[in-house]
């Protein structure tokens, strides 16, 4: 239904150690993937206190939130984010590209210009190897559902579809095929903004080639997210100022605040 080319490539139990950036002279936490439990983000609107935040789409965990540290989902969390209407939220966020944990504040507020407080959906899960999500994109054909959705050859990365992360490329595959001519929302990283987006694509197998997608993916070893040029740090830092300067002062009316508590819930739904 659409072309895997990872065949004719080695295949590694996960990314070379190229593949994980240099984040910060601390060791790569390679403990936490598979053990250790917290809120992982998925959709993140854009301009919303989640993005001000620098949080990043499906390789990001919120892990401790006011220094509690998130490893159930008993609706602290939500209940946090409620009470914190008008003031901030530090928290520590797992990366499972760098391997690493970053230091952010998330400010919730009801008046950013979108739905929920956070504009983000946030899953609980346990920290996912990425390996496992990952796929390369390959060769993509002219006129094709891939070459219409904007895929970039060689340089994207399918991490996840819909609210789902795919245990590998067979389960990719069942999930396209099963999703023929019905619009797809993937989340895709890119080599060369460093940064996820969502692409919507219609698979189809009218499109007058091969396959239901249009271009060709690769999964192991060699196609692992390559090394991070820039440093996440960094970019929290500057998005967390910029949330600063652009945070309503606190003492909102109360009917506001009400309603933005009772919005609460809607940060963990679509």
């Amino acid at each position: 239904f659409f072309r895997f080319f990872f065949a004719h490539f080695p295949m590694g139990s996960g990314p070379s150690a190229e593949s994980r950036a240099s984040d910060g002279d601390e060791p790569p936490l390679e403990g936490v993937v598979d053990q250790e439990y917290g809120f992982r983000v998925h959709r993140v609107e854009a301009n919303s206190p989640g993005d001000l935040a620098g949080l990043q789409s499906i390789l990001d965990y919120v892990v401790v939130a006011n220094g509690i540290r998130l490893d159930s989902d008993d609706g602290v969390f939500v209940k946090m984010i409620g009470d914190s209407v008008g003031g901030e939220i530090p928290c520590t966020v797992f990366n499972t590209q760098t391997l690493r944990t970053r230091e952010t504040v998330i400010r919730p507020t009801a008046n950013w210009g979108g739905a929920g407080l956070l504009g983000v959906t946030i899953r609980f899960d346990v920290a996912r190897p990425l390996e496992k999500h990952t796929l390369h994109v390959l060769d993509v054909y002219p006129s094709s559902p891939a070459s219409a959705a904007g895929l970039d050859a060689f340089n994207d990365y399918i991490l996840g579809v819909g609210d789902l992360l795919y245990d590998g490329p067979d389960e990719f595959g069942e999930i396209v095929a099963y999703n023929c001519g019905r619009p797809v929302r993937l989340y895709v990283y890119s080599s060369r903004t460093e940064a996820v987006r969502e692409v919507t694509i219609t698979p189809s197998k009218d499109w007058g080639g091969e396959g239901c997608l249009g271009c060709g993916v690769g999964c192991g070893y060699l196609h692992s997210l390559p090394r991070r040029r820039t440093k996440l740090a960094a970019a929290a830092t500057r998005t967390s100022a910029a949330a600063a300067a652009a945070a309503p002062a606190t003492g909102a009316p109360a009917a506001a605040e009400a309603a933005a508590a009772a919005a609460a819930a809607a940060v963990v739904a679509e």
